[in-house]
């Protein structure tokens, strides 16, 4: 059908509408009335989230997609403390947006939500509360679950799990097993973080630089206590390594905070059996030295120690310490791994390198070691052949006659070979203590034999489930210790008396794993399937705070590689693409002469400078992580409750990109709702003018022409930027700035356009399919409105709601923009536009030939090479060499 000339009028239609609209003193959903009213404000949004919220919930359970690549979207999941607050709303509404627009794409979207419920903030709650732990704990998840579908989150609920549950833990029980089997696991007794409030040990890397725990706040004690380790060390170069494997363009700082955080693996750890010098007797636990030169470890004199190592203990002193005001000389000694000699061990008081509480000392290359073994009159070997200018090894056992980086390779197998190191590891690089002393964490499934010593529970055996308690108060902290009904055992290899272990894990064992988790999370014969698993991993984006970035993401890298080298994974690298969301800051108001905070409503603000009520006294202002002793956090509900749910995501979404802090201000909204309210008189305009007979009025057939081909250049351009951003960048916010953009076109539209437009029609329709991933309920509404104008142009699926619309797909037209850059410089030049149909099979040749007559490649003189790269429907770049013709007499140079 011509759109020219269309038949019929339909204006009693219309003006029937708005009168029923305007005689109705409440205003219903399209669907429910057959009516559209131009106005948009708070009851209508509350009218329309009411209606579609468990359609946008559940549509993606009702009707799944069966075809297409799987695209595993994964959120942190939280800590259920009862309460969402900004930063989940962040965090959860990024992931929702990003699940719903790739099912849009055609995709099997798994986007699964369960809660991290072990560790001490539930414990510490529930003393407080005077309630148990997994009574608190799963209250706690019914409320925020209410709260996340409130927002109309479309998480996988069929995978929901907590990890409090014995289904799970049991199997985070199975894997640390299984790193037992593998010689990762093992106890030992150290110098510790004790923290005095939580009374528990403390891994370094939950200590601020201050010294204080980042749980309570209490500032660390040092312990002497025997505790469980996972030798994450182990892992250290594949970790390092494997940062090469995921896409730096979105990993780039976090790559630097990993790298970091490992540090170059350039040598090893060496494990020393240590003795007392007067009876020969065992030293528990031995010692730990790391060396960048392990081919050398015949010419060792002494071992170096910092004052803060635990052996610097008065009962290993020497009595006759001679030199005392530099270093001390223990009355221990380490036995050489190969040799069997003694090798003395002194605690040095001259400056130790960061990070390094131990040094092997080498004299043959190193000159202060050489100065202290002199002054002890330590024996050593020269262990490099002095003749010889290429560092030839002697006096090294079957290392002699080697090269120096020829023999660091034999030296790691021998040490493997031998069982006293071998791994490659950094120097600052420790392994992860993972004991914590308290009940409300998954139980170490080890007992403690007097025969057999430290026995792994048997596989079958599993879970080593936690004990009932009939009430937990401030005895809960040792609640596993006093329970001799639960303690007491018989071993599993001997059958005699036993203890079980009563530490429990450190909650981030349980959060290394459960992506995996997610993707079989009802087998009840293995963690997962590794056919189940390989089918969606590695992650396709993974959304979390950057505060992860080192202790979460490290530590689940490490099970990853771990789970992939005993042959359960395919892919060591669990995570290929990461969003790490800023944090959400609310302005605070300090006093500036106490530094005491103050609520919003003790600020006096009608001055030039806001100051204390009542006192005047000057304040500081600045923006800061919500926190409730700050007074500068918001409740989501209240949000919600005023402006909707859709109205809330669109507001956290848009304006800041997702890496970005994002200062929260009310102010926000105000833009928000006025695009709201434009795309509402948007949609209103077509359905009021889209009805037959409509012809148009003003404009001739070259000027309705001209007008059209306006939207289809705004179309395919606007539609072009979304998906890439949406794609490629995940720079939501820009996805949503062309949103606006487009909006603001079809308002700027001649009369006549939106009357009988076929691009005009697509234009909207595309846009209301584009919004529908940050707010569904609002798309579902005006899609509802849109399909029931009786003329329409364009093949979509009309009598399906928006959810099950595709996303659009640039014009085969449309001209993409094909970019133009130096080689050398990697800088535009300039940009040729080119059809998308001729870009996607474009030639390097072909797109030479484009560009050769242009006055700045002429300027640039003779293409000698090129190269293209093209993202079909996004965007194309071809990059030349070329040789610059100089006006001088010199050479030309390449450009």
């Amino acid at each position: 059908m011509n759109r020219l000339g269309l038949v019929g009028r339909g204006v009693q239609r219309v003006l029937s509408v708005r009168w029923k609209l305007n005689s109705s003193s409440r205003r219903s959903v399209f669907n429910e009335s057959g009516m559209w009213d131009e106005e948009f404000n708070r009851n209508s949004r509350k009218e329309i989230e009411i209606y579609w919220k468990d359609h946008v919930l559940n549509h993606h359970v009702k009707n799944p997609r069966t075809k297409g690549r799987t695209y595993y979207v994964l959120s942190m999941f939280p800590y259920p403390s009862g309460k969402l607050h900004m930063g989940h709303v962040r965090v959860y509404t990024i992931s929702d947006a990003m699940a719903r627009y790739h099912r849009l794409t055609g995709k099997q979207v798994i986007h699964p939500m369960g809660w991290d419920a072990f560790g001490l903030p539930a414990e510490n709650a529930a003393i407080e509360n005077n309630e148990k732990p997994d009574e608190w704990t799963y209250k706690n998840i019914a409320a925020m679950k209410k709260q996340l579908e409130d927002l109309c989150y479309s998480f996988d609920w069929d995978r929901e799990f907590a990890t409090c549950d014995p289904t799970y833990y049991k199997w985070t029980q199975f894997i640390f097993l299984k790193m037992f089997e593998a010689g990762l696991v093992y106890q030992k007794k150290a110098m510790v973080n004790w923290d005095p409030v939580d009374k528990t040990v403390l891994a370094e890397e939950q200590i601020d630089d201050d010294g204080r725990s980042w749980r309570s706040g209490a500032l660390v004690e040092k312990k002497y206590l025997r505790q469980w380790y996972i030798k994450t060390t182990a892992f250290a170069k594949s970790l390092y390594d494997g940062l090469s494997e995921v896409d730096a363009s979105l990993w780039k700082d976090i790559i630097k905070l990993q790298k970091h955080w490992i540090g170059e693996c350039t040598g090893t750890n060496i494990e020393f059996i240590v003795k007392h010098n007067e009876d020969d007797s065992l030293i528990e636990d031995g010692l730990t030295v790391h060396t960048d030169v392990p081919q050398l470890l015949h010419g060792v004199s002494h071992i170096s120690l910092a004052q803060t190592h635990q052996l610097n203990n008065l009962k290993y002193h020497c009595n006759n310490n001679t030199h005392a005001e530099q270093d001390i000389l223990l009355n221990v000694h380490a036995v050489h791994p190969l040799t069997n000699e003694k090798i003395p061990i002194i605690i040095s008081k001259t400056a130790m390198s960061e990070h390094i509480e131990s040094k092997l000392a080498v004299p043959s290359i190193d000159e202060s070691d050489r100065l202290v073994a002199e002054k002890f009159d330590f024996t050593f070997k020269s262990v490099l052949d002095s003749n010889n200018e290429e560092q030839i090894l002697d006096n090294c056992g079957e290392l002699s006659g080697m090269k120096m980086a020829d023999a660091f390779q034999h030296a790691i197998k021998l040490a493997k070979e031998n069982k006293y190191g071998g791994d490659l590891v950094s120097a600052r690089l420790h392994d992860w203590l993972i004991s914590r002393q308290r009940y409300w964490g998954t139980p170490i499934p080890i007992v403690h034999c007097d025969s057999c010593e430290e026995v792994p529970v048997p596989f079958a055996d599993l879970p080593v489930a936690l004990p009932p308690l009939k009430e937990f108060s401030e005895k809960g902290r040792s609640a596993l210790a006093a329970d001799e009904n639960w303690s007491n055992t018989k071993c599993p290899k001997c059958g005699g008396a036993a203890r079980r272990e009563t530490d429990t894990m450190d909650t981030f064992v349980d959060s290394s794993w459960y992506f995996l988790r997610y993707l079989d999370p009802t087998n009840d014969e293995l963690p997962f399937s590794r056919d189940n698993v390989d089918a969606a991993m590695p992650v396709d984006l993974y959304i979390g705070g950057k505060e992860h970035a080192t202790l979460h993401l490290y530590f689940a890298r490490f099970f990853n590689h771990f789970l992939q080298s005993v042959g359960m994974l395919t892919d060591r690298e669990p995570f290929h693409n990461l969003l790490t969301q800023g944090m959400v800051m609310g302005q605070s108001y300090r006093v500036k002469s106490t530094g005491q905070y103050i609520k919003p409503e003790q600020v006096d603000f009608t001055g030039e400078i806001p100051v204390e009520k009542g006192t005047g006294a000057e304040l500081d202002v600045s923006w800061e992580k919500m926190s409730k002793s700050k007074y500068n956090g918001v409740d989501p509900l209240d949000i919600i409750d005023e402006h909707g749910s859709d109205s809330t995501r669109l507001c956290i979404l848009a304006g800041v990109a997702p890496k970005s802090d994002r200062h929260w201000s009310a102010d926000f909204f105000r833009g928000v709702l006025n695009w709201q309210q434009k795309i509402w008189s948007v949609a209103s305009d077509f359905i009021d003018h889209r009805h037959p007979g409509a012809q148009p009025v003003d404009l001739t057939e070259e000027e309705f022409a001209v007008e059209e081909n306006k939207i289809f250049d705004a179309r395919n351009y606007f539609l072009k930027e979304v998906t890439f951003h949406m794609e490629k960048t995940f720079l939501i916010s820009t996805a949503i700035s062309r949103l606006q953009g487009l909006t603001n076109t079809l308002k700027k539209a001649p009369f006549d356009i939106v009357r009988c437009s076929e691009e005009y029609e697509r234009a909207l329709c595309d846009l209301v399919i584009m919004l529908a991933p940050f707010s569904p309920c609002f798309a579902s509404e005006l899609w509802s409105g849109i399909s029931s104008v009786p003329v329409k142009f364009n093949d979509y699926k009309w009598h399906l709601g928006v959810l099950d619309q595709s996303w659009p797909d640039v014009d085969m037209k449309y001209g993409l923009p094909l970019i133009v850059k130096s080689n050398k410089t990697h800088k535009e030049l300039f940009t040729v536009k080119v059809p998308r149909e001729q870009l996607d099979v474009l030639s390097l040749e072909e797109a030479a030939a484009l560009v050769q007559d242009r006055n700045e490649i002429k300027q640039l003189g003779e293409i000698h090479k090129q190269y293209l790269n093209i993202e079909p429907g996004y965007r194309a770049s071809l990059t030349l060499i070329t040789k610059r013709q100089k006006k001088s007499k010199k050479a030309s140079s390449t450009s």
